[in-house]
């Protein structure tokens, strides 16, 4: 059983000492004992100096914990980088000021291959995405290609940001009828729990957090989804019990990429019946 330590985000890029609070597996020296001997090992505190030296500086870190004695060294591990070869301007500052973001997941323990998303990064509520840039969903890096095939993929994820700050500008102006919306957060529930077992309504999914978010927009309405579903903490019933509780927000690394790229199609694919 596995959950994630608690990310840390910052406006500023993170030190080792800092990565090394919240993601201690990035700086391992060697493999999980467990692993064959056919494992490569690529440290992974190694790419993010390689990272860093071409511009990337990572500003969020967080990492899976285990219940298995002597893995939690090795276990999965998040790790956001942004560029900054040219400063640090966001991409886009009338809708909150986003910035584009290379995602970086790793482990040591044969959990995961190096896998390369797109993020996008929303400074008003502080909150991360991982979504599909373009034509490119993700990129997978065995660990025997190297450090370089690494670079080499982060790299084709960034040429794919402005396709996907396109797709933001155009999500950001389409308004949607009440009955579309109420759709979308219906879609949304059954992205994040099995039929009949949400515990909360579709109302409360597009229920805005803040001033900013009350146009209904696609892109607010993806937003405001995007935050309950997977930061938790709305007010809702057990369906069996009915119980009063909250939401749970979504811990595990592999689950919450799953979600958060699964609302990004669902996003893309209401732009398209809407316009």
């Amino acid at each position: 059983m596995t959950r994630t330590q608690t990310i840390t985000r910052g406006t500023l890029p993170l030190s080792n000492e800092q990565l090394r609070a919240s993601a201690p597996s990035i700086f391992a020296a060697q493999p999980w004992e467990r692993m064959s001997e056919r494992y490569t090992f690529i440290p992974t505190i190694q790419i993010v100096d390689k990272m860093r030296g071409e511009g990337f500086q990572p500003v969020a870190a967080t990492q899976s914990r285990t219940r298995i004695e002597g893995k939690s060294e090795f276990t999965k591990h998040m790790i956001r980088f942004r560029d900054m070869r040219n400063g640090d301007a966001p991409a886009i500052r009338a809708l909150g000021t986003i910035f584009p973001e290379v995602v970086l997941t790793n482990s040591h323990d044969g959990a995961s291959a190096y896998k390369i998303d797109a993020g996008l990064f929303r400074l008003i509520c502080t909150n991360g995405m991982v979504v599909s840039a373009g034509n490119v969903s993700q990129m997978s890096v065995r660990h025997s290609g190297g450090a370089d095939g690494i670079i080499e993929a982060s790299y084709q994820i960034v040429e794919e940001f402005p396709k996907v700050l396109e797709s933001v500008e155009q999500f950001s102006q389409l308004r949607l009828t009440s009955g579309q919306r109420e759709a979308f957060a219906t879609a949304a529930l059954e992205l994040r729990y099995d039929a009949g077992e949400a515990p909360i309504t579709p109302a409360q999914v597009i229920a805005p957090v803040r001033s900013a978010d009350a146009d209904p927009t696609l892109w607010n309405t993806f937003n405001t989804a995007q935050e309950h579903l997977i930061n938790g903490g709305v007010r809702g019933r057990n369906v069996e019990t009915s119980r009063r509780l909250r939401t749970r927000p979504v811990a595990g690394i592999s689950e919450n990429t799953r979600l958060n790229k699964a609302l990004w199609t669902l996003t893309e694919k209401m732009r398209e019946l809407v316009a």
